[in-house]
């Protein structure tokens, strides 16, 4: 975990990607609502220092969705304090959880990992669909995906190779990713869609219906 942290989260963030791991835990602290879902957990750092919604002490409930048990385990454990609720589910499928249950839902650096089947974007979008199924009237989703039409993702050598290498390797499937077509997907589905890209991650917020 600790070595995962240092290197995805603190140097790739800043070094690789151009998006440090700062204004990341902020835009978690600018979205997080009561009922909370995050879904693909990694280890759980950024949601760990980003802490509980504005205001508060604890979740009025916070749900972690991974299709690992692993990774799935050590959030939970590293987020006790919050007395999460695991789901080990897979993103693109149906979703253990009831209709409006949620006020925010966060997907952060784990979309451009996701297959598309051959589609780029528009074979992933079975996550926005159960987002916007789970989600209370005006709850919000947010997240932050590796896109590859982004300047910087041409122009610096690191993120243009490593996101070449990772696709190769399959740990990467995001060739295909744009922001363009990410905000079309978000605006089918959402409202107050707003997308911006810091280095070559874009990151979006967006109400549920």
């Amino acid at each position: 975990m600790r070595r995962y942290d240092f290197l995805v989260c603190t140097l790739s963030t800043r070094l690789v990607w151009g998006c440090p791991e700062p204004l990341l835990v902020d835009f978690y602290r600018h979205n997080l609502r009561e009922r909370h879902l995050d879904i693909g957990v990694g280890t759980g750092k950024l949601l760990d220092v980003a802490g509980a919604p504005s205001g508060r002490d604890d979740f009025e409930a916070l749900h972690l969705l991974d299709v690992n048990a692993v990774p799935l385990a050590m959030t939970a454990d590293r987020l006790r304090r919050f007395s999460p609720i695991t789901h080990q589910v897979d993103a693109l499928g149906t979703w253990p959880l009831e209709d409006n249950s949620l006020t925010s839902l966060g997907a952060s650096l784990m979309m451009h990992t996701l297959p598309d089947e051959g589609r780029g974007l528009a074979g992933k979008t079975g996550m926005f669909d159960q987002a916007a199924r789970v989600l209370e009237p005006g709850g919000r989703l947010f997240g932050s995906t590796v896109v590859t039409d982004a300047a910087f993702a041409r122009r610096w050598p690191p993120a243009r190779l490593l996101i070449s290498a990772y696709n190769r390797r399959g740990f990467f499937t995001n060739s295909r990713d744009t922001t363009r077509d990410l905000r079309a997907e978000l605006e089918a589905r959402f409202i107050n869609v707003r997308v911006r890209v810091r280095g070559c991650v874009a990151m979006w917020e967006a109400d549920a219906r």
